[in-house]
């Protein structure tokens, strides 16, 4: 069945997610505040609704992808719209957290709308690619009745969880990791450059080190899950030298180190409760703990 698909925001991730659809010969109508974002889309061939009403009403699945929650309320928590939203699907792809898709649902479910909250992991220009992977949260059975169009993004339309906050919590988490490594890779590569090692080469001893990071990240899993902190093949103790020297070399070669501040912090508070000779792993504990 052609259904008939309306999406809300046409930035680059809007359009690109509009654009994947009407590559896969869903029927699809485009709406953006700012008309003249939408003349690319109109000029490729795809249906743009003149006002949001009308765009909405033409629709049997909603998916909005704008700045945020409060833009996407903004433009949907309209009494013309909500009941143009009756009985259909919104799929809430902007950026937010658990609390506020918790609360959209809450207005959802009181309104008569199916809803699914989702959290895109790629940039737009892997939106329609097999590697394109979007996270979906809330009732199963509306996922796998509304997949076959959430597969126009990409083959990973993985369903992470029941609970609505679950999408945004697990795209939060992995932003987090995400973050992390990447910064984590520019320090590293400032450092390889200065020291005239071949800028090329540190990319190549990355990826060769990444068999090993994996086998490290279980292993943190592991310790965390049983609260295992004693067994450990390297102390807090001698961590504390990495983000040290590291912070020592920054400040000769008059490099931003704030990246690695946060990290001897935190160890040296572990190590000054007592906890110095326990595994990396400890660190959630203090991480949980929030700050002073």
């Amino acid at each position: 069945m052609n259904q008939k698909v309306t999406v809300i925001g046409a930035g680059r991730m809007g359009s690109a997610l509009a654009t994947a659809l009407y590559k896969r010969k869903f029927d699809t109508t485009v709406w953006n505040r700012t008309s003249s974002k939408t003349e690319s889309l109109s000029r490729l061939g795809l249906r743009v609704g003149p006002r949001l009403l009308e765009a909405v009403g033409n629709a049997e699945i909603v998916i909005v992808n704008v700045n945020n929650y409060q833009s996407t309320n903004q433009l949907v928590r309209q009494p013309a719209i909500e009941s143009a939203l009756r009985g259909k699907v919104l799929v809430q792809l902007s950026s937010g957290t658990p609390d506020e898709a918790r609360e959209m649902e809450s207005w959802a479910r009181a309104r008569g709308i199916d809803y699914l909250d989702g959290a895109i992991v790629n940039y737009p220009a892997d939106i329609g690619k097999p590697e394109g992977t979007v996270l979906y949260s809330g009732p199963e059975e509306l996922f796998h009745r509304v997949e076959p169009v959430l597969l126009a993004f990409g083959d990973n339309a993985m369903f992470v969880g029941k609970e609505i906050g679950q999408a945004s919590a697990s795209d939060i988490a992995v932003l987090s990791f995400a973050m992390g490594t990447m910064l984590g890779f520019l320090h590293g590569y400032i450092l390889y450059e200065a020291e005239n090692l071949p800028a090329g080469g540190y990319l190549q001893l990355v990826k060769k080190l990444m068999p090993a990071m994996e086998a490290a990240l279980a292993d943190l899993s592991n310790k965390i899950q049983g609260k295992n902190y004693g067994n450990t093949q390297a102390a807090l103790e001698t961590w504390a030298v990495a983000p040290r020297e590291l912070i020592g070399w920054c400040e000769k070669h008059r490099v931003n180190h704030t990246f690695a501040d946060p990290q001897l912090l935190l160890i040296e508070r572990a190590v000054k409760a007592g906890k110095g000779q326990l595994d990396l792993a400890y660190l959630y504990e203090v991480l949980k703990q929030g700050g002073d």
